[in-house]
């Protein structure tokens, strides 16, 4: 069975200008803007928008502007494709957009708290001791063997991110890293000094994984409306102690983005969206299953794809065909009026408002209603059990690979 996954990006992805092609014009971005800038103070949107990139690379800056490109990000796709996904991740920061996306925290808490997360991770890199290297071409053992050869407690060089099977992030003290990355360099792999305020993901954030504790006990967290795959353990979250545990060890633990994809390919994902700047989960994914597509928002042709694969007309067409066709084997008309022409009405009349460019409600919205719309008409046809969930299951294979919670 084919799922949706839905995916956001962490720091690094951002740029002077992102998402501009999509979010402008959608009212919601405005209004997602406006409570950033009453909230943290200061004009977010002009610092999106026009920079200075030295500005948005800051951790402190970077860390907001990207949640709240990511959550407009969501919220446009519920807008317009609203298909509930099996599951949510986030690569690092990414983490906290997954949680919004899936109601867990609120976008205003989520914004107050990657604020002060951002200005933790800042102050514990201010001693200038650490750095992040990115490895190609070398095998994971590897990478592993050389960060053991050269770390020491006090000079501690770790994995960071396990991204894919070709290229891993390690973290720690500039020493040992520098002596890590030269034995990898000698051994053919190709190194990247990523330019970051500090080493994240390493034994060296503790102090700040210490104040985010503090400051995660400020806010309420709500329960999942779909599960949320956590970093730290690569599995969803079974609760709200564990997500508040991952996010603390999420500061001082590696990202593990293999891991989690290989989660979501083990449970029958075959479609992911990454929902925010550029394409680097996109990208990281091939490199991990070509079993799994992802589709970005902030890639032109991935938008116009997008629209076409999972177009809310075709939903309704198809769920309209499936109602009008299906034999009936209910002969009391009130029933009948009830349960099977007022609920196609409704569904001729979403359709309607759709191909005449009226003012329709989220797309969200419009599958829950279609969904009770057709559940209602074949239960009162008196469709067998059985012979509802073949129908809905053809109803969702028709639509090009979308996915619903249809059972």
């Amino acid at each position: 069975m084919n799922r949706i996954a839905l995916v956001f990006p962490g720091q690094g992805s951002q740029y002077v200008g992102m998402g501009a092609t999509w979010h402008s014009g959608f009212a919601e971005a405005d209004c997602l803007f406006e409570e950033a800038a009453d909230i943290l103070g200061y004009d977010l949107k002009a610092l999106c928008m026009a920079g200075p990139m030295t500005k948005l690379s800051r951790t402190f800056y970077t860390q907001p502007a990207l949640l709240t490109i990511s959550v407009i990000a969501f919220r446009r796709y519920m807008h317009e494709i609203g298909i509930i996904p099996e599951f949510s991740a986030g690569h690092s920061l990414g983490e906290y957009s997954a949680l919004v996306s899936s109601g867990v925290l609120s976008f205003g808490d989520a914004l107050r708290l990657v604020q002060e997360r951002g200005r933790f991770m800042e102050e514990a890199a201010m001693t200038k001791l650490g750095s992040m290297i990115a490895i190609r071409g070398a095998e994971l053992g590897e990478v592993e063997e050389c960060c053991r050869l050269y770390s020491t407690v006090d000079q501690p060089a770790a994995i960071a991110c396990y991204n894919s099977p070709s290229q891993n992030v390690v973290s720690g003290h500039h020493t040992s890293v520098a002596l890590a990355a030269g034995e990898l360099e000698q051994r053919g792999a190709q190194i990247t000094r990523l330019q970051v305020s500090g080493p994240f993901h390493s034994p060296l954030m503790q102090p700040a994984a210490d104040r985010l504790a503090e400051e995660l006990q400020k806010y309420t967290l709500n329960e999942a409306k779909w599960p949320v795959i956590s970093n730290v353990t690569a599995q969803p979250y079974r609760d709200l102690d564990s997500i508040r545990q991952g996010l603390i060890l999420q500061m001082t633990h590696p990202v593990r983005w293999i891991q989690t994809v290989q989660y979501m390919m083990n449970h029958g994902v075959k479609q992911g969206i990454e929902l925010g700047p550029r394409t680097v989960l996109k990208n990281l994914v091939r490199e991990i299953s070509p079993n799994i597509e992802v589709l970005s928002l902030d890639r032109d042709l991935d938008r116009f794809e997008l629209g076409r694969r999972f177009s809310i007309r075709d939903w309704i067409a198809c769920s309209l065909s499936l109602a009008v066709s299906t034999p009936n084997a209910n002969w009391n008309e009130d029933e009948y009026r009830k349960g099977v022409i007022l609920p196609v009405r409704r569904l001729e009349k979403l359709l309607r408002n759709l191909q005449s460019g009226s003012s329709s409600p989220p797309a969200s919205e419009q599958r829950q209603e279609i969904l009770e719309c057709i559940c209602l008409v074949l239960q009162t046809k008196q469709v067998s059990e059985g012979e509802r969930k073949a129908m809905l299951e053809q109803l969702r294979r028709d639509q090009d690979g979308a996915v619903s919670n249809l059972s």
